[in-house]
Formats: C-alpha cells, sequence, structure tokens
C-alpha cells in the first residue's frame, strides 16, 4: 500500500513537471527527501501558481482595458476617414462634371482648328518619311527635331511650331531642284570607307566621279553600285562641263530603278547560274552551231557547182557529185547495154549519196541532246530547291532562289540551243535532197534518153 501511494505521488509530481517545463526549468529542483517535502513543495508551487495566475488576470484586465480604448479610438478615425472619402468623391465627382463641361466647351471653340491639327500632323509625317529615306539624308540628317514633334504631337501646335514646319517645307522643295557637290564618306565597290565629293541632283540621284550611288537609311551612307548602268558615262562629262546646261539623266523614283538595275543579274551571271550543267549545254550549242555552218557553206558550194555543170554538160568537173555521175555516162554509153547504164548510174548517185547527208545526223542529235539536258539541269535544280527546304524551311526565298534559277536556266539554255540547231538541220537537209534530186533526175533523163536512141 506504502508503494502504491509513493508511485501515485510520483506519477502526480512528472504531470506537474510536464504541464510546467518553462517555470521549472529556470528553477533548479530541490532536494526532495521524503514525501513530507513532496507534499510542500506540491503545495508551495500550487501557491506560486496561483499567485502568477493572479498576476496574469491583473495584466489582461489592463490590457482589455487599453484595447477597448484604442478599438474606440480607431472606430473614432474610420469614422473620420470615411467623411473625408465621402467628401472627396464628391469632390471627384464635381471635378469630373467640370472636366466634361470644359472639354466640351474646347471642343467647339477649336471648330476648324482641329481640322488643321490633323493636316499639320499629316504633312509632318509625310514629309519626315520623304527625308528619312531621302538621297538628301546624308547632307540634311534622317530626322528633324520639329518634324518628329509634330507628327507625334497630340496638342494643337503654336504659331512658332507651324513657322518652323513651314521652314523644313521650304527647305524640302528648294532642295528638290539643287545640284550640289560637297564632301562625304561613301563605300566603294569593294566596301571601302572612302572619303570624296558626293553629287547629287536634288533627291533624285547621286554619284561621285566613277560612277552613281545608292543611300543606305540603316547605315545612314553612300554605296558605290556594284553594277553601273551604260548612262554612267554622262558623269564625267557633267562634273568637266564648263557650261551652264548639261546633259545627265535622273532617277525619277529618288534612286529606287538605280538600286534594282544594279541588282539584275547580267546574261553572264545567268549563265553562271545554270552551273556545270549549263556550261556543257552552250558548249554543246557552240560546236554543233559552227559545224552546222561549216557544211552549210559545203554544201552552198557543192550546190554552186553542179548548177555551173548543169549550165555546161558538155565539159564535165569531177569536183562536184554531178559531174562524177556525168563521168560514169561517159565512160559507160558505148560499151554497156542500156540495163548495164542505168546500174551503174544508179551505182554512181549511191556512192555521192554518204558526202551529201554527210553531218545531218550529228547536228540532229545535239539539237535533240540540248533540251534533254536542260531538262536534267531542271531536275537537278529542284532537288537542290527542296534540299534547302528541308534544311532552312521556307521562311527566307532567297534560300530557294538558287536552285530555282539553276532549274529555270538550264531549261533556257536548252531550248535557247535546240531551237537554232533544228533550224540549221532542217536547212542542210533541204540542200542535200534538192542535190540527191537533180542527181536521180540526171541520171532519169540520161536514160531515157538512151532508151530512145537505142529503140
Amino acid at each position: 500500500m506504502k508503494k502504491i501511494i509513493i508511485h501515485s505521488l510520483l506519477m502526480l509530481v512528472c504531470s506537474y513537471s510536464f504541464a510546467k517545463t518553462e517555470s521549472t526549468e529556470q528553477q533548479p529542483p530541490k532536494n526532495i527527501q521524503s514525501l513530507q517535502q513532496l507534499l510542500e513543495q506540491v503545495k508551495e508551487d500550487g501557491l506560486k501558481e496561483r499567485s502568477i495566475h493572479q498576476e496574469r488576470e491583473q495584466v489582461f484586465l489592463q490590457d482589455a482595458s487599453e484595447q477597448k480604448k484604442a478599438l474606440a479610438k480607431s472606430k473614432s478615425e474610420l469614422k473620420e476617414i470615411k467623411q473625408e472619402t465621402k467628401r472627396l468623391k464628391s469632390t471627384f465627382d464635381d471635378n469630373e462634371e467640370s472636366l466634361a463641361s470644359l472639354e466640351e466647351e474646347l471642343r467647339k471653340r477649336m471648330g476648324n482648328l482641329g481640322e488643321m491639327f490633323g493636316v499639320v500632323r499629316q504633312v509632318s509625317q509625310d514629309i519626315a518619311s520623304i527625308r528619312e529615306n531621302s538621297l538628301l539624308a546624308n547632307e540634311l540628317g534622317a530626322r528633324s527635331e520639329i518634324l518628329d514633334q509634330l507628327s507625334e504631337s497630340k496638342a494643337l501646335p503654336s504659331i512658332p511650331e507651324l513657322e518652323k514646319l513651314w521652314y523644313e517645307m521650304q527647305l524640302h522643295m528648294t532642295k528638290q531642284g539643287e545640284t550640289k557637290q560637297y564632301k562625304s564618306t561613301y563605300l566603294n565597290q569593294q566596301g571601302q570607307k572612302v572619303e570624296g565629293n558626293i553629287n547629287h541632283i536634288g533627291p533624285f540621284v547621286a554619284f561621285y566621279e566613277d560612277g552613281f550611288l545608292s543611300y543606305d537609311t540603316q547605315t545612314q551612307l553612300f554605296l558605290a553600285l556594284n553594277k553601273q548602268p551604260g548612262e554612267a558615262g554622262l558623269i564625267q562629262p557633267f562634273l568637266s562641263s564648263a557650261e551652264n546646261f548639261e546633259k545627265m539623266v535622273i532617277d525619277p523614283t529618288r534612286g529606287t530603278l538605280l538600286s534594282i538595275g544594279s541588282q539584275s543579274p547580267s546574261i553572264i551571271d545567268r549563265i553562271h547560274q545554270g552551273g556545270l550543267i549549263g556550261y556543257i549545254i552552250l558548249l554543246l550549242a557552240m560546236s554543233g552551231f559552227v559545224y552546222a555552218i561549216f557544211l552549210l557553206i559545203q554544201r552552198l558550194k557543192m550546190q554552186s557547182k553542179m548548177k555551173l555543170q548543169l549550165s555546161n554538160p558538155g565539159k564535165i568537173d569531177t569536183g562536184n557529185p554531178l559531174g562524177r555521175v556525168l563521168s560514169v555516162y561517159q565512160d559507160e554509153k558505148t560499151d554497156k547495154d542500156l540495163e548495164t547504164l542505168e546500174m551503174k548510174l544508179d551505182e554512181a548517185v549511191l556512192k555521192e549519196l554518204p558526202e551529201l547527208e554527210k553531218g545531218l545526223s550529228i547536228v540532229k542529235l545535239l539539237a535533240a541532246v540540248a533540251p534533254l539536258l536542260g531538262l536534267l539541269g531542271t531536275v537537278t535544280g529542284m532537288i537542290a530547291t527542296f534540299q534547302s527546304i528541308t534544311l532552312f524551311g521556307t521562311g527566307d526565298p532567297k534560300l530557294m532562289a538558287g536552285g530555282i534559277s539553276q532549274a529555270l536556266i538550264t531549261t533556257v539554255l536548252g531550248l535557247v540551243a535546240a531551237i537554232p540547231l533544228l533550224f540549221m538541220h532542217n536547212i542542210l537537209n533541204g540542200r542535200s535532197k534538192e542535190m540527191i534530186q537533180i542527181l536521180d533526175q540526171q541520171a532519169a533523163g540520161i536514160i531515157a534518153v538512151q532508151a530512145q536512141k537505142r529503140s
């Protein structure tokens, strides 16, 4: 029984110790030797705890009183703020009504000035755009402060601002007809910066001593055209002339046509675009054309000799096919019968055929191969185009331009080679058939005359 009581008291003390960890942690436990001391200690701690609770209640009661005072003060301030808010809202509404009334009055008083504001703004934007992209931007500057201000302003312009706009318009009109020379920096055809004399005729054309210039709005520099037009030959006489008037060209598009013309490829550039297949087509075309010309000259000489032989049949010239056929007749007409003579003449005519039809098959072959090579170039060009699309997509058409150019140029070159070769083949074939027909006619005529004599 005694042990049970001791265990119960120890458990009570432990639970009491856990509930008051903070207070007991700060106070070192006393050395308890007996149950009586333990009971006294518990009693003493209970009294201390009760005292602490009473103190906390007193503090809480004091804080509650202060909180009530603070709450009352806050409610009073909130009431004042609400009243101030109401007053300010009323003032804001009154100001809104007053502002709307003033704006309406301003709109009525502006009247036609509103249209003038729109015109001034539009004119300022137009002149600013023309000036930025003009050849004169290198001399005057790409931007104008007053033009930028008026083009972006939402208020009515003042009289000084209108005077400045009028000055800008006058300056722009004056520069339209001005021919001027001044020193500036430009990029030559090698891409190097060079300082020299720049000449311009209004905003229409700019040039230096060796050619025309274009203006780059991004770098604000003049660029020498990579390919000068034929009118560049007028520059030197224009610069060296001492007369008041001298012939010169202008670009009404303010340099756009000159820039486009310098970028357009020449015939040589287009041939290079055809690549290896284009060169092969041109080589075959030139070879075939030269060979066809040679054959045509040869046939014309041969045909001329045959005509002379026809006009003088008694004097046989073996330097032409007809003369050789007639020489066979002269050799065989006395000793052979009519059938043998006919066979000899046919043999003589057949011997002349290879010479008369010489080279026709080669010209015809070249005329047929040229468009086929052009088709081959078209296929390879389209393959290159699709490969570019696969690698880089369709975002930049310039990446596909090389393959498309090769495809089209080789087709053109093939047709350009085939068409004249076909004409030459037709002419050569006609000449050959004409001479063969003469030989057949003459052989048949000889047989007919001999048959008439021997009948």
